[in-house]
């Protein structure tokens, strides 16, 4: 009995050791605070606190009455809000914390800023773009408005940075979403981008691990597979989870993949998998900090694991937070028997409660304040975050060729221009004709009366998710006109655009990642040497390997 004594009490100051390590320690206040809460909660509040469930702010009085039993009856921990409105989201997160007992975690997709979820708010650039950039302080101050912009309506936790490697280019749900192909620069990115946020008590979750950079499946609708050896998932996939764990991520997010090198069932996607969560994640890699379950909604899980079942396999696997669950009731009520028949140590659920305290104390949620919506919008696209935008696309513009110095043009030089794709370029035409480079169309005849031709490729930027494809009928024009011409190609999107296209004729491209006015902006300067070309290739693609890049005004002095 002695023994046994000695053993728990050794195991408990181990626990607590390491809890006071992990990327969600402050102080010993926050630790008492931590101790009085969990110490006051019944068994049915302790597991209620793993839900974070999906508030809409879009939706109407039954969605919003549902939301408030599930705060009331099961006592949930936390939500994700989601579509659209900011104002709303405020007044929103005001009332479900008010009615709550203890302070609700509220989390958000907010990759690109709140515009990725809420109307009206502030978009900042794309994480490809991020990746091009070589001043990492943008990043981080990026990072850190971002953190600004989650408080002012009521989040405490960013569902990113997203470091999936991006090596596949027919990613459907990635892509611009990573920072790029190179293992070593998303791990560096998403460590600015991180502390940016974290620097501001905002918690960052890095996702989608162990990686989902190298699909062509998407998890929302389907199960993919990672086929890869251990061997190489440690060198690329794992290698940025590995950086920022180390660096003190507070908390991560596991993806729906398979993943057969880690776990044998193919029906288990890593989120469920005890193999990938706890003894990959937490006990090889050291993991201390918060683990969530990417959305419970998705396909990648739904297919195989039924509402409320899911739920119970995932905080089982090791999770502590289990998120958009569709059917809380179901699966509090799985856990709870899974502890009180022994299955599940009711130890194994403290550990999880106490992080999540943890994380809200972090987050400042043990002194929470009223939030307010005056002026919200405006407060919410502020200049600060304009000026950083424009900083951010001046700086990742990338130059991957410029044969015969076609770049920079000269004012005496006649200069045509096509522009292709189906999307906005009117900034972009307004900047060309102050310069007097003349518009032309796509069966323009008379090329001989001109010195060089501009042609410029525009993508949505609407969303990440575009497809970044150049069509058939635009793919060949360019190679046609390239042929006979000295043809400069701007490409006003992903540079995956490249990947089909045949560039050895083409003088120059440069790549401007997004169809955005700022970017529209920059490169007429850029065309006449005004700015300069500090960007490089954030991923492979077709001959141009990652790390490529022009420095336009150094070549030109040279």
């Amino acid at each position: 009995m002695k023994k046994l004594l000695i053993c728990s009490i050794l195991i408990l100051s181990l626990a607590l050791k390491a809890q006071k390590n992990a990327p969600l320690y402050v102080n010993e206040i926050q630790m008492q605070w931590v101790d009085s809460l969990s110490q006051q909660m019944s068994l049915d509040e302790k597991v209620g606190q793993l839900f974070m469930v999906a508030a809409y702010t879009n939706k109407d009085s039954v969605h919003e009455k549902e939301i408030e039993n599930l705060i009331a009856k099961e006592k949930i921990g936390g939500l994700i809000f989601m579509q659209d409105n900011a104002e709303k989201q405020v007044e929103l997160a005001n009332h479900y914390q008010n009615l709550s007992k203890y302070p609700l975690l509220i989390g958000m997709d907010a990759e690109w800023g709140l515009a990725m979820r809420l109307k009206n708010t502030h978009r900042f650039p794309w994480a490809i773009t991020l990746g091009a950039v070589q001043n990492n302080d943008l990043v981080y101050q990026m990072g850190k408005k971002i953190a600004e912009h989650l408080a002012m309506v009521g989040a405490q936790f960013n569902f990113a940075p997203d470091i999936d490697v991006n090596v596949n280019p027919n990613n459907p749900i990635i892509g611009n979403r990573s920072f790029g192909s190179s293992p070593k620069n998303v791990a560096e990115k998403g460590f600015y981008y991180m502390k940016g946020m974290q620097d501001q008590r905002i918690l960052a979750s890095a996702k989608h691990f162990p990686g989902h950079g190298d699909t062509d499946q998407d998890s929302h609708q389907t199960l993919p597979t990672i086929a890869h050896s251990k061997a190489r998932l440690e060198a690329i996939e794992l290698a940025p989870f590995k950086d920022l764990i180390q660096k003190g991520v507070t908390a991560i997010m596991v993806a729906h993949l398979n993943v057969p090198a880690f776990e044998q069932d193919p029906k288990k996607p890593a989120s469920l998998s005890k193999n990938i969560v706890t003894h990959l994640l937490k006990e090889k890699m050291g993991f201390q900090g918060i683990i969530i379950t990417d959305a419970l909604n998705m396909s990648g899980v739904t297919k195989n694991f039924p509402d409320g079942e899911s739920d119970f396999i995932a905080f089982e696997a090791g999770n502590d937070i289990l998120l958009f669950s569709q059917a809380v009731a179901k699966g509090k009520q799985k856990i709870i028997d899974a502890i009180k028949s022994g299955q599940i140590s009711e130890q194994r659920l403290n550990e999880s409660v106490r992080k999540i305290l943890m994380a809200k104390y972090y987050s400042h949620l043990n002194q929470r304040k009223p939030l307010f919506a005056e002026n919200l919008i405006q407060k919410l696209n502020d200049n600060e975050s304009k000026t950083l935008n424009y900083q951010i696309f001046e700086n990742a513009m990338t130059l991957l060729k410029n044969d015969k110095a076609q770049l920079p043009f000269s004012a005496n030089e006649k200069i045509a221009w096509l522009p292709l794709g189906e999307e906005n370029y009117e900034i972009l035409a307004q900047n060309l004709a102050q310069l007097n480079i003349q518009q032309i169309g796509r069966n323009e005849k008379d090329l001989k009366k001109f010195d060089k031709i501009f042609i410029s490729f525009h993508v949505s930027n609407a969303s990440a998710y575009a497809s970044y494809k150049i069509s058939d009928a635009d793919r060949k024009l360019i190679e046609d006109l390239s042929q006979k011409n000295k043809v400069s190609l701007a490409i006003f999107g992903s540079p995956y655009a490249l990947k089909n296209l045949e560039t050895q004729n083409i003088k120059s491209i440069l790549v401007a990642y997004q169809n955005h006015q700022d970017c529209q902006e920059i490169v007429p300067e850029i065309l006449f040497g005004k700015k300069n070309t500090l960007g490089k290739l954030p991923v492979d693609v077709k001959d141009f390997p990652v790390g490529s890049g022009l420095n336009l005004l150094e070549i030109n002095i040279e």
